[in-house]
């Protein structure tokens, strides 16, 4: 049935060698996207849609929000990022210029935060 003396076992240990390559490379990458806070918020943002804001924005500590929720903040193992070059909902009509990134274990996660 096989020809060229191949067996099944060797055609499923490469297939299996494979998909654990491909799991490990997107386990990396994934690693690599939550391995600082900007990069967090920057891939969250593109996945929010916004490739040019994602790319092009300028991210910094809001001081302010982080002053002022403080304790809930410490609580959360998080800060809040502000963007200079924020994107713009439509369906809100409202700037998401604010983020909160939480930190779990080593790896950063973000979400929009609002004000409200």
């Amino acid at each position: 049935m096989f020809a060229n003396n191949i067996s099944k076992g060797e055609i499923w240990g490469g297939i299996l060698k494979k998909l654990i390559g491909i799991v490990v490379i997107l386990g990396v990458i994934f690693i690599l996207l939550h391995s600082t806070p900007k990069m967090a918020l920057r891939f969250h943002i593109l996945l929010m849609v916004y490739p040019k804001e994602a790319l092009i924005t300028d991210i910094s500590d809001n001081k302010i929000d982080n002053r002022i929720d403080k304790k809930k903040l410490a609580t959360l193992n998080a800060k809040t990022y502000t963007l200079t070059k924020p994107p713009f909902e439509k369906d809100t009509e409202t700037e998401l210029d604010t983020f909160l990134v939480r930190k779990i274990g080593f790896l950063y996660f973000a979400e929009y935060y609002s004000l409200l």
